[in-house]
Formats: structure tokens, sequence, C-alpha cells
């Protein structure tokens, strides 16, 4: 039987399992869950987008690709999708925003006014994409590679309302996306120059991920003051059972589960540090014994630093 591979909780997941962690009373909690109301909502715009992206035609030969990151020199840059074609580039970033949308051309400013009449200054989305085409436009041509770039802004949310919009950056809501997509493509005389499988392998070999810090070195949060111990899927309860085999019995409820150590050390990974010792996983999940701790921590595929008694184990980030 193979080792498990150790990663990252996805965000979404990292986040309800801090909230969890974090003592009732805590001054970020309900600021955390406006962070997971936020980066929840983010996340189903980006899953509209891509389904919508995926019923996308055109008449020649194009590719789709999610979630790009690219770095060049120190400069990074995250796309949230490319659309790529023999002679053409669009970027496509998508926002999920919702109230009354304001892109303000003479002063570069960027604001919504929500149900209630607050108004709210954001990051100019605008200006961000420009950025992203300069950087991808000067990425390509270090690569001799030449195609016209261009970008568009999508608004996922269904609840909001364009009062003005930027000159020079298309932008348009989800159901629109197919009609601007045509327009922009078919606006362009230039001819077919580069070979699609070609710059695809190119991009995916330079493929520069994101990388994830912990939430609690995110947040300053002292991790320290985590709630300790195995959770319990079904009751909720923290720290109450006993480990036999691959299983973990919930001593309040009953409730036998295979994954509750793989999940624990999941949250750790996401919530605390990327390396874990024994001490710091028998620390963290309760557990007494050094080596059941040690049997766990073998079952997965990770790099190892250290002599045995100092010995940490760095997880591997695969979201």
């Amino acid at each position: 039987m193979g080792k498990f591979d150790a990663v990252l909780l996805p965000e979404v997941k990292a986040l309800e399992a801090l909230i969890s962690r974090l003592p009732a009373q805590h001054s970020y909690q309900k600021f955390l869950e406006v962070e997971l109301h936020r980066t929840s909502a983010g996340k189903r715009g980006e899953e509209k987008l891509l389904k919508k992206l995926a019923e996308f035609n055109w008449k020649e030969n194009h590719l789709i690709l999610p979630d790009v990151s690219l770095s060049r020199s120190d400069v990074k840059i995250q796309m949230d999708s490319l659309l790529l074609t023999h002679s053409q580039a669009i970027i496509i970033e998508s926002k999920n925003i919702h109230g009354k949308i304001h892109f303000d051309d003479s002063t570069g400013e960027f604001y919504r006014y929500d149900n209630d009449g607050k108004k709210t200054v954001m990051e100019n989305p605008a200006i961000q994409l420009k950025r992203n085409i300069r950087f991808f436009d000067a990425w390509l041509k270090s690569k001799k590679l030449d195609l016209s770039v261009k970008g568009l802004i999508v608004f996922t949310s269904k609840e909001c309302e364009f009062i003005s919009k930027p000159q020079k950056i298309p932008v348009c809501k989800t159901y629109q996306l197919h009609d601007y997509l045509y327009s922009m493509l078919g606006a362009s005389s230039q001819q077919p120059s580069v070979n699609l499988k070609k710059l695809k392998k190119i991009i995916e070999s330079e493929q520069t991920p994101y990388k994830r810090i912990s939430l609690c070195d995110y947040y300053r949060i002292d991790p320290a003051i985590l709630i300790k111990g195995v959770r319990c899927v079904k009751c909720g309860s923290f720290g109450n059972g006993t480990i036999k085999r691959i299983y973990w019995y919930c001593n309040i409820c009953g409730h036998a589960d295979a994954q509750a150590m793989n999940n624990t050390i999941k949250e750790y990974f996401s919530l605390v540090s990327h390396m874990i010792s024994n001490s710091e996983l028998r620390e963290f999940s309760l557990l007494e014994s050094r080596h059941a701790a040690s049997r766990i921590l073998l079952k997965y595929d990770m790099e190892k630093i250290g002599e045995q008694k100092v010995r940490k184990y760095r997880v591997k980030q695969s979201n």
C-alpha cells in the first residue's frame, strides 16, 4: 500500500477549521466568518465562470487554461482563466462583488454601494488586469511568441449592477461572457502564428503556484490558543476519542472515522505550520503515545528533516 499525500486543506475548508478551533469568544470570530463568506462566494464565482467557459465554442482551435500563475524576475501574476487561440490571448478575471458597481476613470477608483447604501472602496480590478496584460505580453515576447493580449473582467454575482464601467477594459456579467468573447476574438485581424500545444506546454512547465502560508501566520493568531484534539465530524467534539488501528472512535457519540487523523494533520498544516514533529502532532491531536504518532507520520509521503529525535516532516503543497 502506497503512502498518503500530505496536503493542505482547500482554502474554504481551512477557514472553517480555523473558526471551529478558535475559542467561541475570540475577537476574530466575526471577522473570520466574513472572510469565510467572501472566500466561499469567490470560489463559487470561479466555478460558475469555469462552467460557462467550458460551454464556449469558437470557429478556430482554442484552449482555456484555469488558474495560471507565472513569474518573471521578481514579478509574479495569477490569472483566473486564460483563453488562447493561435493569434490571441484573453486574460479573464472573475469578481464576485454585489451591489452598485462604479469604475471612476478620472480618479482610478473602484467602489460599490451595497443594498443599504454603504460605500466600500476596493482595489480596482481594471488596474490589476492591465498589469497582468503588460506582464503576459512581455512574458510571451521573452519566449519569442507573438500573440495579441487582451483582458476581460467578469462579475459573477447575480446581484450586481454596473453604474459605470472603465473605458479601456471590457467588463461583463457571467451570462454575457460568450458574446463578449466572440466580439473580442472577432475584432482581431492578426494571422495565426503560435502552436497552441507548444504554448500550453511552455505555460505548464513554468507555472509558479501561489505558496500558501499557515492561517495563524496570515491572520497573526497565536497557535497556542487553538482548541486541541481530533475533531469528531458527527458531534463536533474535540479530543474525546480513542485510536484503534486506522479508526478514531468518538467517546461522546460513538462515531467511527477512518479519516479523523488524516483530517487533523491537514488542519495542522493549514492552520499552524507546514512542518510537524512527533511531539507537535501529539500536542495538537492530544495523542499520548510517541509510537502511535510515529506510525501515523510514516504513513505520509513527506520530506524528512533532521535526525530521528528532532525530526520534522514537511508537507507538500498541492492545492
